[in-house]
């Protein structure tokens, strides 16, 4: 099972970053709270909990979204009670328009759903002073948010794009392996499992996308214009027309094709396992790749081949087939690859 699998040493280095900035953001609003005299710290020690992301936009994003979300729910929540009032039915009463109009609000912008918390609390255990109450709440979830943005920082701090950029290179790399897996299978006649090779590029796909929601432009100054959302799409892509590949390579070329084919295919897929690897390495780092002089060199020599297989003559319709759609993935490979070069820094 996946949730089985051998943490690595990003897994490994993500939680510890997540533990130390939780740990630092926890001790931090439990501090101020207490210096500042508030009557319960455990909102604010709640609010630094559950505000850590994966990355610094991620985290302000998330504390921000808090402290919204909180001011709505309890300016809701003294409306309603104000409205409507306390005791017996008109507590449900409160507690129904309540979490009614807070829940709309909540369906329609997801990021304000905190605010569900303040209204049920607020009418279910309103304090003495009632509109006191709410404001040292807020302040104390505005306190905690606060605390987690600034442990996000100062403790181990990420930046989203850098981090999307890092499983996006792997994405490139895994690609470029896949490719190579998918020309071995159907040369060889060999049928391995390709399923964990898939697995392992949607994986590092979903974290990219994850990290790339959370970038902002105000963190990725003096980074290159391209988005981490716009990379991402390509990288997507490619994977797409590997996913066309691999079904391709489900049955093996014939004799008399691969005679002709299987010296250019078996070079052109060691040549862009090679360069995908480097791409993926220089997309990491957002440095400019290597050069596809000879990566695009080895797909014009299976084209060179296809052409004298063709010239020939006498291919059955299915060998016939099989060629054109080995030739159209090479190109659609190609293409893609050009695509996400494109969106790379450019050689000196």
């Amino acid at each position: 099972m996946d949730v089985l699998r051998k943490p690595t040493r990003s897994d490994l280095w993500a939680a510890s970053r997540f533990t130390l900035q939780t740990v630092a953001a926890v001790l931090v609003s439990y501090g101020l709270a207490k210096a500042l005299g508030l009557p319960d710290a455990s909102w604010a020690v709640f609010s630094a909990l559950f505000v850590i992301q994966g990355s610094i936009g991620g985290t302000v994003t998330a504390a921000a979204d808090r402290v919204l979300g909180a001011c709505l729910g309890a300016s809701l929540a003294l409306a309603c009670i104000f409205a409507i009032g306390l005791g017996e039915w008109r507590t449900v009463a409160s507690l129904v328009a309540g979490i009614s109009v807070m829940g709309i609000v909540a369906g329609i912008w997801p990021r304000f759903s905190y605010g569900l918390v303040p209204v049920a609390i607020l009418v279910l255990a309103p304090g003495i002073e009632v509109v006191e109450d709410a404001l040292l709440k807020v302040i104390a979830i505005a306190l905690g948010s606060g605390a987690g943005a600034l442990s996000s920082l100062l403790v181990l701090p990420q930046r989203a794009h850098l981090a999307a950029q890092r499983q996006l290179g792997h994405a490139v790399a895994d690609c470029g392996a896949l490719l190579s897996a998918c020309m071995t299978k159907m040369l060889t006649r060999d049928a391995p499992d390709l399923s964990a090779a898939h697995a392992r590029i949607s994986d590092a796909l979903a974290q990219a996308g994850k990290m790339a929601r959370q970038s902002h432009p105000w963190l990725r100054r003096g980074s290159p214009p391209h988005r981490p959302a716009e990379i991402l799409r390509q990288v997507e892509r490619l994977w797409y027309t590997l996913a066309m590949v691999d079904r391709l390579s489900g049955q093996p070329l014939s004799e008399r094709a691969g005679a002709f084919l299987a010296e250019p295919v078996h070079d052109a897929a060691r040549e862009a396992e090679c360069f995908l690897r480097e791409t993926g390495k220089a997309l990491a780092r957002m440095q400019p790749p290597p050069s596809s002089e000879q990566f695009h060199a080895c797909i014009h020599a299976i084209t060179d081949a296809m052409d004298r297989l063709h010239a020939e003559g006498g291919l059955t319709r299915p060998e016939a087939e099989r060629t054109f759609g080995l030739s159209f993935a090479w190109e659609q490979v190609s293409h893609g690859v050009d695509e996400l070069l494109a969106l790379l820094p450019e050689r000196a």
